[in-house]
């Protein structure tokens, strides 16, 4: 789910919807982009982040954890660049695309 427009090309709505779950309450969008790079997500434009799920990422790259030097998940995209994921104060790993 991404918040952040200037990240996404071709946002539009769609027929389906997303209905997000957080501590803050729930949230439904029916809008999805391209993340140049990545493909299809969802999004959500009063939403606070932009969050990709590991779980599918690792299932369009190869994604490796160095636990012990950066701490960091690092993408390996397919035209050989690589872009890493690292963990923030709070726990959560983060790219920050301010820098890329």
């Amino acid at each position: 789910v991404f918040s952040n427009h200037q990240l996404l090309k071709d946002i539009h709505t769609t027929n389906n919807a997303l209905t997000i779950h957080c501590n803050a309450g729930t949230a439904t969008t029916n809008q999805r982009g391209t993340l140049p790079g990545y493909g299809d997500v969802w999004y959500h434009p009063t939403g606070v982040a932009n969050i990709l799920s590991l779980s599918k990422v690792k299932g369009r790259f190869r994604v490796t954890y160095d636990s012990t030097g950066a701490n960091s998940f690092t993408v390996h995209k397919e035209d050989g660049s690589t872009q890493s994921f690292r963990e923030s104060a709070g726990g959560l790993f983060y790219l920050d695309t301010g820098r890329i």
